[in-house]
C-alpha cells in the first residue's frame, strides 16, 4: 500500500496540472473574442473566413514577407506559399482558444497560421501560391458578429 500511494499522489498531481493548463485557453463566447478561423473552397475562389464576436471588429490586412517567427520567440516559422498576407485583428480578447478548421482541400492557399495572440491582438499570415490572387476582404454582419473573410482566386 506504501508504493500505491506516491504513484496515485504522482498521477493525480499531473491530471491536476495538465488540467489547468488546458483550462487557461477556454473557448469563448463573449463580445471581443475570435471563434473560429475556416479555409473554403467554392466556385472560382478560395476564402480564410473569421467569426469575430463584435459588430465592428479593427482590423487590418496588408502583404507579409518572411521571415516569420512565434510572437516573442526568436525561433523562425516555415509557412507555406510564395506570397503572404497578414490580418491582424486589435481589441481581442487574446486569452481565448480559436477554433481553427483548416483541412479543407485548396489549390491555391497554401497556410493559415497564427503567430501573434498576446494583449489583446491576434495575427494571422495566409501563405498563397498565385501572385495577385488576392481579390480583397468583406465584412458580413451576424446576429453575434460579424465575418470577415479574406478572398482569394484560385
Amino acid at each position: 500500500m506504501k508504493i500505491k500511494t506516491p504513484i496515485f499522489v504522482a498521477a493525480f498531481a499531473a491530471i491536476m496540472v495538465l488540467s489547468g493548463l488546458t483550462a487557461a485557453q477556454i473557448k469563448c463566447t463573449e463580445a471581443g473574442t475570435i471563434r473560429s478561423v475556416t479555409k473554403a473552397s467554392s466556385g472560382n475562389f478560395e476564402t480564410v473566413t473569421f467569426d469575430v464576436m463584435n459588430k465592428k471588429p479593427d482590423f487590418k490586412v496588408s502583404k507579409a514577407r518572411p521571415p516569420f517567427s512565434q510572437y516573442g520567440s526568436e525561433e523562425r516559422l516555415r509557412i507555406r506559399g510564395n506570397y503572404f498576407q497578414s490580418i491582424v485583428f486589435r481589441g481581442i480578447n487574446w486569452e481565448c482558444k480559436i477554433t481553427e478548421a483548416l483541412s479543407a482541400k485548396t489549390n491555391n492557399i497554401k497556410a493559415v497560421r497564427s503567430i501573434e495572440q498576446f494583449e489583446g491582438q491576434v495575427e494571422y499570415i495566409i501563405g498563397y501560391n498565385k501572385r495577385g490572387s488576392y481579390v480583397g476582404q468583406s465584412v458580413t454582419r451576424t446576429r453575434k458578429g460579424s465575418r470577415v473573410t479574406l478572398k482569394f482566386k484560385k
